[in-house]
């Protein structure tokens, strides 16, 4: 977080000790993001071979969704001075994150469109 001088915005989030749990050894974490998607605030976190969709709420476990990276489609961002918002498409279904920081939205997208790791 601190590389990508987010650490301000998300170090102390709630998200992150989920989130640790089901991160790969050496997996390399490109982008972090919190909106609001469905009613309730979730962490985006955009890797080289998924996006993390993380969601905590308290007394109850974490609930964590995984979607490869080559069945993202059409990522985009609209830049708002107080509600921006991120989405993108896979499997036929549209993700939109609503009231996100305007310091994440250029790295999203740099972030999705990223060649893939050539996997053995």
């Amino acid at each position: 977080m601190q590389e990508l001088y987010v650490y301000d915005l998300y170090g102390f989030r709630t998200e992150t000790k989920a989130l640790a749990s089901v991160l790969y050894p050496y997996e390399t974490i490109n982008c972090f993001a919190t909106g609001i998607h469905k009613g309730k605030r979730r962490m985006l976190v955009v890797t080289y071979y998924r996006i993390i969709i993380v969601s905590t709420a308290f007394g109850s476990p974490a609930d964590i969704v995984s979607i490869n990276r080559e069945k993202i489609r059409h990522p985009s961002y609209t830049k708002r001075f107080f509600t921006s918002t991120i989405s993108f498409e896979a499997e036929g279904t549209t993700y939109e994150f609503s009231m996100v920081s305007r310091r994440v939205l250029e790295m999203f997208t740099w972030a999705v469109e990223q060649t893939l790791p050539i996997r053995n």
